[in-house]
């Protein structure tokens, strides 16, 4: 290219080839798994909060701060905010009365109810995430721990209340979304509950800090697998009666190769369409039309350069400046100039022009020159078939770098 801003004229003559058909952007099947999977499960969720609902416009008894409500749905005594539910058949001593009093009342000031009803919404969303269950078992267990601690420190006798949770501690069903004096595994609670409040505490800051770091690590990985496909289009440039710059070699050429290998690494997360895959002419006009009809995401004109003085060599981007594309255009332009393609010495950096394609397509749009086939350390590069594949995979790892990006 002598002029890099202004762009060779084309004779187009009115000529139409074969009709390529172009690839639309598909939905990928996990999606559909995963949103069916996650309404099923915040359905359940507020299904249980109705149910919750109705059980609390039953008759109840004031004890304290607790309203208690005698139900039939349960055969667990359990509490969802100042509601405390008691099964109808349940009978208890004063000693267990005293100690579930105890212990729901402290679930009711330490907002436990707020804790469950996050995580299970969470839980509704990240169900993919293993740690995510375990991290709900675990916070379900430090609470009942936190409020077996207080309840012995409001004084009410270990032995006493150990026995309380030994005779309640049989059952299995609760109302869903509430904190319960028997929900976690006996001797679990009656060892916790023998040992001093120093280790207490240092054994489930231990758990809660490791359960936080790796739900955190997966739930960011699996963020990741969430993001959309992207579409890109790759312009080989020139084509058929245009050869582009010649040398020994055409650039028409070398330019078709890169962007058919390029095609070949097409996946579900990166689409790759190209505007042709064989030595042919293919209008302007033609080009903007199929990248408008892909509703692309970026478009990439791949372009090799010449100049009159030889020692010139490197690779340059060139975006438009005046176009609601223009600061998306930049960035992508930025991070395929950065990785210069792992092949290429230098860097020419990023520069403005108003090639056709950058003015005609509905998308973020890059003009690639790669390097100058009148320079002879670039066009050993450009004639050598293994560079040719490593400038491929390079462009295809900054698209993965800008689809993270999106």
């Amino acid at each position: 290219m002598t002029d890099p801003l202004v762009e060779k004229p084309y004779v187009e003559d009115i000529t139409f080839g074969e009709i390529k058909p172009t690839e639309t952007r598909s939905t990928p099947p996990f999606f559909y798994v995963y949103f069916m999977i996650s309404s099923f499960l915040l359905f359940r969720f507020l299904k249980n909060l109705f149910q919750i609902f109705r059980l609390t416009k039953q008759k109840s008894k004031r004890v304290g701060k607790l309203k208690l409500i005698t139900i039939t749905d349960s055969d667990l005594v359990s509490s969802f905010f100042n509601f405390m539910f008691i099964p109808k058949n349940q009978v208890l001593s004063d000693n267990d009365y005293l100690s579930i009093i105890t212990h729901e009342t402290i679930h009711y000031k330490e907002l436990h109810t707020i804790d469950i009803l996050f995580i299970e919404l969470l839980n509704c969303v990240l169900w993919f995430n293993p740690f995510m269950w375990l991290y709900k078992k675990a916070i379900l267990q430090n609470h009942e721990f936190l409020a077996d601690e207080k309840s012995i420190l409001s004084g009410i006798d270990i032995e006493n209340y150990s026995n309380s949770i030994i005779n309640l501690g049989q059952k299995e069903y609760r109302v869903p979304l509430t904190s319960g004096f028997n929900f976690i595994q006996i001797k679990n609670r009656i060892i916790m509950l023998h040992k001093s409040k120093s280790s207490v505490l240092k054994q489930t800051l231990k758990i809660g800090i490791v359960l936080v770091l790796f739900a955190g690590i997966i739930m960011l990985s699996s963020y990741k697998d969430l993001k959309e496909p992207i579409v890109v289009v790759i312009d080989a440039g020139h084509g058929g009666k245009d050869s582009g710059n010649i040398t020994d070699v055409k650039e028409k050429e070398i330019i078709l190769e890169i962007s058919n290998l390029l095609t070949s690494y097409s996946n579900e997360k990166i689409q790759i369409i190209p505007t042709r895959a064989s030595d042919e002419f293919i209008s302007l006009n033609e080009r903007s039309e199929i990248v408008n009809k892909a509703n692309a995401d970026l478009m990439i004109s791949l372009h090799c350069n010449s100049h009159n003085d030889n020692s010139v060599n490197g690779v340059e981007a060139y975006y438009k400046d005046d176009n609601e594309n223009k600061d998306t255009s930049y960035k992508y332009s930025k991070v395929l100039i950065e990785n210069k393609f792992n092949v290429f010495s230098k860097s020419r950096g990023i520069k403005v022009a108003n090639f056709h394609l950058l003015q005609n397509v509905n998308c973020p749009a890059i003009y690639l020159e790669l390097g100058f086939l009148s320079n002879k350390e670039d066009k050993a590069i450009l004639t050598d078939r293994s560079k040719r594949e490593d400038i491929a995979k390079s462009i295809f790892e900054s698209l993965n770098k800008i689809r993270s990006s999106k």
